[in-house]
């Protein structure tokens, strides 16, 4: 599908808002510039959680229809019904199956958030239906999936498909990773992660996030959005990993239960740095026990990215904040998405199809390594998956 079509004062407008955005990592601002934006009809498929937020936060945006949603369970296709209704006074029709959105002709573009087994056959199918996609993470839960939607992408380039890692969209993210690609910190150490939940257990609808076969397991569901990161800092993936877990820790609320509820890894680069990072699904209710973390520690300074404290070795120099506050960054990712539709050029994403890959795939050696008890090499899961 082309870019939406604007007349000359629209493009003018659009186009200098968007370019301001890029250009400063700041999409919020440029949003809250474009009072006259070129509607983008949007169909919204998958409307659990994830897709719940990706709908309220599409409804702050300037231009973007809710023409259809679409979900397998009727509450939720109710429900989200609801919320446009109250918010636009429209009611959008709703529909079972993503293919009675897909055919329609009024809808330009689609905002997915799906169970990982149907990321692949949606998300081609949009492609192929000429519908920009934005399609929440993983890309696919398996390394040939992912290539196929690659070349997918590649034989339809006037179609914008955006991954939903909207850390890549937070201004402190971005700012935080340019310092470190600047050498700030020196030469990295380590990096530490967390994210652990009282929330437990996590089921999702027909149960489909407890059963790895249709999840990938929370290495590759969840834990992406840090895969992604590190490699975003890194620039190249890890040579090996090692790690352990437990399943089996809610047998007594689903005994069909085979996802990993509790693991840590450790991954390892060519360079010496290391990355640990430990996921939890039985933490109690305390703040002490829950929520996410991410420090990267290198020989001249530290990175908090939760806080965005960095702070130096040399007590001489200040500590700094970057990106104070709360930063709305799954609002950004969407704004990102709706500027490169509308954009007359093509803008590049966030995040490549190729990026994602690459967290995909250190998913699945973390996942191996988990499994297997044991230092598992990049090279064996590449192999594992020719």
């Amino acid at each position: 599908m082309p870019p939406i079509r604007l007349n000359r004062r629209r493009f003018l407008g659009c186009s200098a808002a968007a370019s301001l955005a890029l250009s400063q990592g700041n999409l919020s601002e440029a949003a809250a510039l474009e009072g006259d934006v070129a509607p983008v009809r949007l169909g919204v498929i998958g409307i659990g959680n994830r897709g719940t937020t990706l709908l309220r936060c599409l409804l702050e945006l300037p231009g973007t229809p809710i023409v259809a949603v679409c979900d397998a369970e009727p509450k939720h296709r109710l429900r989200a019904q609801g919320i446009v209704e109250k918010a636009r006074g429209h009611r959008p029709e709703a529909f079972e199956e993503p293919r009675q959105v897909l055919d329609r002709p009024d809808v330009d573009a689609v905002v997915a958030a799906l169970p990982c087994d149907l990321h692949e056959p949606v998300y081609r199918a949009a492609i192929l239906a000429g519908k920009h996609l934005y399609a929440e993470k993983p890309l696919a839960p398996s390394l040939a999936a992912c290539d196929r939607l690659i070349a997918c992408a590649a034989a339809a380039p006037r179609v914008a498909v955006h991954l939903g890692f909207q850390r890549r969209s937070n201004p402190r993210f971005r700012e935080g990773v340019e310092r470190i690609h600047r050498g700030e910190l020196g030469p990295l150490v380590e990096a530490r992660a967390t994210w652990s939940s009282s929330h437990g257990p996590m089921t999702g609808h027909g149960g489909w996030l407890g059963r790895r076969e249709r999840s990938g397991d929370w290495m590759v569901e969840q834990a992406v959005h840090i895969w992604d990161v590190l490699y975003w800092i890194q620039g190249e993936l890890p040579l090996r990993a090692s790690g352990w877990g437990r399943r089996g820790l809610f047998a007594g609320v689903d005994p069909l239960r085979d996802v990993t509820d509790h693991y840590a890894v450790e991954l390892e680069w060519a360079s010496g740095c290391r990355a640990s990072f430990l996921q939890s699904w039985i933490a109690p209710a305390d703040d002490g026990f829950t929520g996410t973390t991410l420090r990267v520690l290198g020989e001249e300074a530290g990175l908090d990215f939760a806080t965005g404290a960095l702070t130096f070795r040399d007590r001489a120099l200040p500590r700094q904040t970057i990106q104070p506050g709360p930063q709305a960054d799954t609002r950004m990712a969407l704004e990102a998405f709706l500027a490169a539709v509308r954009s007359q050029t093509p803008l590049p994403p966030p995040v490549t199809l190729a990026d994602a890959r690459a967290a995909t795939l250190i998913g699945l050696l973390a996942r191996k390594a988990v499994d297997e008890r044991r230092v598992v090499r990049i090279d064996e899961v590449q192999a594992d998956f020719a």
